[in-house]
């Protein structure tokens, strides 16, 4: 993965190595992440399925049709990519000394696919964090509740993907406040600014 120089040439090679997991292989993944947060009050436990199996399942589609339509972006990969691939390979090499390290490695492969290929955050838009924050997308700008929190945590996603510490509240109602500010800051400008 690491010789990928282009978005085309790591997809090319994502392609090929998605392959080699089956359609199991990810339902299984995703029952291991259930019986995770099995422990997690109902109501956030559901909202973070939901999006746990958009970011497995939504990502798999993703990537198998646009490697198999063709794709021929010869952007240049991000300059995090290589101390991803580093970290991968660091993390593959710890898991497999307790277990089989295949469902990690499928975890890497899909988080490459949608933050460096795709360039969007690992976690889809919508996915909740205890506190009630979730991931957002602000005026092109994607936002992370917790993004700056996982220091402590070996192996995250959260220093390769492009989301950024929010600076303001990602709360869902957040949104639906921005979306109305900014309307009613349309609304003035336009009226300020008529010359009709």
């Amino acid at each position: 993965m690491q010789r990928a120089q282009t978005k085309a040439e790591l997809l090319a090679f994502l392609g090929q190595e998605i392959e080699l997991f089956d359609l199991h292989d990810i339902e299984k993944m995703n029952a291991c992440f259930t019986r995770k947060v099995a422990f997690l009050p109902e109501h956030y436990r559901e909202r973070l399925l939901g999006k746990v199996r958009e970011q497995i399942f939504g990502a798999h589609h993703r990537l198998l049709l646009v490697a198999r339509n063709g794709y021929e972006d010869g952007s240049p990969l991000h300059p995090a990519f290589p101390s991803y691939c580093a970290m991968v390979a660091a993390a593959c090499t710890e898991k497999a000394r307790e277990k089989d390290p295949r469902p990690l490695y499928l975890k890497y492969l899909l988080a490459a696919f949608t933050m460096f290929v795709l360039e969007e955050p690992a976690h889809p838009v919508g996915t909740p964090f205890p506190g009630g924050q979730i991931v957002d997308v602000w005026e092109g700008q994607y936002l992370c509740p917790v993004r700056e929190q996982a220091g402590d945590v070996p192996f995250a996603l959260c220093p390769y993907c492009p989301a950024v510490q929010s600076a303001i509240p990602t709360f869902p109602e957040s949104r639906a406040a921005r979306e109305e500010s900014r309307r009613r800051e349309c609304l003035a400008n336009y009226w300020t600014n008529y010359k009709g």
